[in-house]
């Protein structure tokens, strides 16, 4: 006769149920943790750089300062929104400069043979085209996305200059030149089209199932492989999206500029990289925050903004962007680290 299985002593359920409950209490304070300290990390910056602006440059609030703001902070924003989803998805674009020189080209040319819109459709063509690249670089011959796009940072740049042939090139169109200039109820149209690019953005990685899959790629490419997560489509796709926002930006950079040239965006990747981790989202992958991007998109234009109006030297601009992108990257690491102490039981 087979002897029926014994149950549990009440003391070893009563300890797994305890134990199962602490953990959960450590992954809820872990959590808030991080929301903290993600918000603290944007919030507390951009309300320090905006009361330093307005008692240190007298013109800091006028009009025009403030136009300026908003039209390069949201050109800067919607590049970043691409990089976000990147970084999210554990990746990396270093091209995104070069792409957004190529871009900016392509549509000056073609504005100028053809017209607004066949000239923007050039454009973006072009950015997804070089988006395809970069995609199929790190997913196909599975190149790490910092080296792909290191090398096509220069084969980038080399053909926006071999384009041009090193010679700026004048955009002729008036309306192409009109649009980074136009406001809608006095609010600039750069910076409409970053908040509804930015809504799109959030939209797809917070409610959507492909930006469900972008995070868990990113937390971890293995277990979304055994998830039935298609692995290499979303990141071919993310690296598609990313080289397309930064097109956008490019379109909208040459409008406000009215002429571009092959060196155009120069150093662009660091402002985008800077922002993205200042506003939240980790270079571990696995987050993204879209919002945090945005408000630090306009606290890094807050910041060259201020410095162009006190006439500080432009070398003292990219001194403050490498101190606010090791400031971004201490904060990252340090969000990791509490929420790692949480989850250790070292944290009460």
């Amino acid at each position: 006769m087979v002897n029926a299985p014994q149950p549990l002593p009440m003391d070893v359920i009563t300890s797994a149920e305890q134990e199962r409950r602490e953990s959960a209490r450590r992954g809820d304070r872990a959590a808030r943790r991080q929301s903290i300290l993600q918000k603290l990390g944007i919030i507390i910056p951009f309300v320090l750089v905006l009361l330093a602006g307005i008692m240190l440059v007298p013109s800091f609030l006028s009009t025009s300062n403030i136009t300026n703001m908003l039209v390069d902070g949201a050109i800067l924003a919607i590049t970043a929104y691409g990089m976000t989803m990147v970084i999210a998805l554990r990746g990396i674009d270093l091209s995104v400069g070069s792409t957004q020189a190529v871009v900016a080209c392509v549509a000056a040319v073609s504005v100028n043979a053809w017209g607004l819109l066949p000239g923007v459709l050039a454009g973006i063509a072009a950015a997804i085209i070089l988006g395809l690249v970069n995609g199929l670089i790190v997913t196909t011959f599975r190149v790490p996305a910092f080296i792909a796009t290191l090398a096509t940072l220069g084969i980038f740049r080399g053909i926006a200059l071999l384009f041009t042939g090193g010679a700026p090139i004048m955009i002729t169109d008036a309306a192409f030149r009109s649009i980074a200039t136009s406001s809608i109820f006095g609010i600039p149209v750069p910076f409409i089209v970053a908040v509804l690019v930015g809504a799109g953005f959030w939209f797809v990685l917070d409610r959507m199932r492909f930006g469900k899959h972008v995070v868990a790629v990113g937390g971890s490419p293995e277990s979304a492989t055994d998830s039935g997560i298609k692995v290499k489509r979303i990141e071919l796709i993310a690296y598609v999206v990313a080289a397309a926002a930064a097109g956008v930006a490019g379109l909208l950079l040459a409008s406000q500029l009215g002429s571009v040239n092959g060196s155009l965006s120069s150093g662009l990747e660091l402002q985008a990289i800077a922002v993205v981790v200042l506003g939240g989202t980790s270079m571990a992958g696995g987050r993204g925050n879209i919002i945090g991007t945005f408000l630090a998109s306009l606290l890094l234009a807050m910041i060259n903004a201020g410095l162009n109006l006190l006439n500080v030297p432009s070398f003292y601009q990219y001194i403050a962007l490498g101190m606010l992108l090791v400031f971004a990257l201490s904060l990252d690491s340090a969000q990791r680290a509490a929420v790692r102490r949480v989850f250790e039981g070292k944290v009460a």
